[in-house]
């Protein structure tokens, strides 16, 4: 609980009391005053009739007078106490209302913002004014981008590198080539912010028009801002089941006790940890809560699943659990709510007539039954394909594609070129990993972060040349 909201609870208290207290003066006080319902105070008898002292006497007309203009203070004096209350319960309800308004501005929600800030004439002052032409004038400054449209994408996060590479002068291939480390993300996140870039969505770059031609769509960002794409690739979490010690990655997604996305973290000294960095997505989460204007309108990026080895650390086995497939449609539920897009990254994942030089168009059928039959279900429809090695179908096989819904096709190029067609878009992209970091400094460096002050001392050469 917030402690703006704290603070309206406690005056909501408060208010109550006080109201209280008001009836108590009003009804019950001059009454107990006077002795009446009041038992240790003594009802006198009338005593004998003095002429001149009966009713209407000037001596019980000022103790009438004294008595009204008694109550009359007390009920003004509630009253005072009560609009304070009220005042001070309005400001905690205002405060709460330019909190969220000053998120919703930070992540370019512009028309949400008004509408909030709107809602309630009771808290408009010159704080809900000045905040209203704040966000006028950033909604009114946005300019079309013209620029290089930017995708990256990453694989899962290696937690513990000297468990998986406990000699760094003997180059390496696999996981120092195409993954990245935790402690490299954390620190190239701020470097993105820093140089303009927005985490922006795919489906709002390229989509259909009416007559169902794929275009690129304008955008429009404040100025200095640029549009960035960021997917990840292969969320199964099966790597600790062929590292050495079983650890090194995340376990698997989990929820935590309030409901959030966590990671299930096994650690070098046996422990099982819950954690909020154990992999990209949950870090790159926590990095937007923390800076909204990183992300356009909420969105983060996508993640493209693989098929036969499950997802998110539950495999197919797993999934024919009908209370565990519950909770992983629930988990990917839940990223949905929190800006990611699921892609379809293959079944197999199978380069060799599959995703390749010799693919065969009846292969790729056969895998994109599959996907549509075991993972659809789980995360839902998309029509975002994310090729396996970044391979470029074309003709039969990549009809098959296009024949299945998927209309924007993303390749592996480090040029990261997009081409729209009739039919489809198609988007390069860059891989963040050990590989690009040793073989693409230069264009890095460039465009990205600086590598130098990125890259983990704790990585040996890469193998590739």
């Amino acid at each position: 609980m917030s402690k703006s909201t704290v603070a309206i609870v406690i005056l909501s208290i408060l208010l109550v009391i006080v109201s209280c207290f008001v009836v108590w003066v009003l009804f019950f006080y001059p009454l107990n005053n006077a002795g009446i319902n009041n038992p240790r105070v003594p009802v006198s008898s009338p005593g004998p009739v003095i002429p001149g002292d009966g009713e209407g006497s000037a001596g019980e007309l000022e103790a009438q007078r004294l008595e009204a203009e008694r109550q009359e203070a007390e009920r003004l004096e509630a009253e005072r106490i009560e609009a304070e209350l009220r005042e001070l319960e309005l400001s905690a309800r205002r405060e709460i209302i330019l909190e969220e308004g000053r998120l919703l501005l930070r992540g370019y929600f512009y028309e949400e913002a008004l509408e909030l800030l709107n809602a309630d004439e009771s808290l408009t002052n010159h704080e809900t004014q000045d905040l209203e032409s704040e966000v006028i004038t950033q909604m009114n400054s946005l300019i079309r981008y013209d620029g290089d449209l930017k995708h990256i994408f990453f694989h899962s996060l290696i937690l513990y590198p000297e468990n998986l590479f406990p000699n760094l002068n003997t180059p390496t291939g696999g996981y120092n080539e195409g993954f990245i480390y935790q402690s490299e993300l954390i620190r190239l996140l701020p470097q993105l912010l820093e140089r303009g870039y927005v985490l922006y969505n795919i489906n709002d770059i390229f989509s259909k028009n009416e007559n169902g031609e794929m275009k690129k769509n304008d955008i429009y960002l404040p100025p200095g801002k640029m549009p960035l794409v960021i997917s990840m690739d292969d969320p199964s979490y099966h790597y600790n089941k062929t590292t050495p010690n079983k650890y090194g990655f995340a376990n698997r997604v989990v929820f935590d006790e309030f409901g959030e996305i966590a990671t299930e973290v096994p650690t070098p000294s046996g422990e099982i940890l819950i954690t909020y960095d154990g992999d990209v997505h949950v870090v790159i989460d926590s990095f937007v809560k923390e800076h909204p204007e990183f992300s356009f309108r909420g969105h983060k990026g996508a993640i493209a699943s693989t098929g036969y080895m499950g997802i998110f650390g539950y495999d197919l086995d797993d999934l024919k659990d009908d209370e565990i497939r519950q909770e992983v449609i629930a988990i990917c539920d839940k990223f949905k709510e929190n800006g990611w897009i699921f892609a379809n990254h293959s079944y197999t994942h199978n380069r060799r007539g599959f995703w390749g030089p010799d693919s065969n168009p009846n292969n790729i059928r056969y895998d994109v039954r599959r996907w549509k039959e075991f993972i659809e279900p789980i995360v839902g429809q998309t029509n975002l394909f994310i090729a396996p090695f970044g391979y470029l179908l074309r003709g039969e096989g990549m009809q098959v594609i296009l024949d299945n819904g998927y209309d924007i096709y993303c390749t592996v190029d480090f040029n990261q070129p997009h081409t729209v067609h009739s039919t489809h878009a198609v988007m390069g992209r860059i891989e963040i990993g050990g590989y690009s970091l040793a073989r693409y400094t230069n264009t890095l460096n460039r465009d990205f972060f600086d590598v130098a002050s990125v890259k983990d001392s704790h990585r040996p050469p890469v193998l590739s040349g």
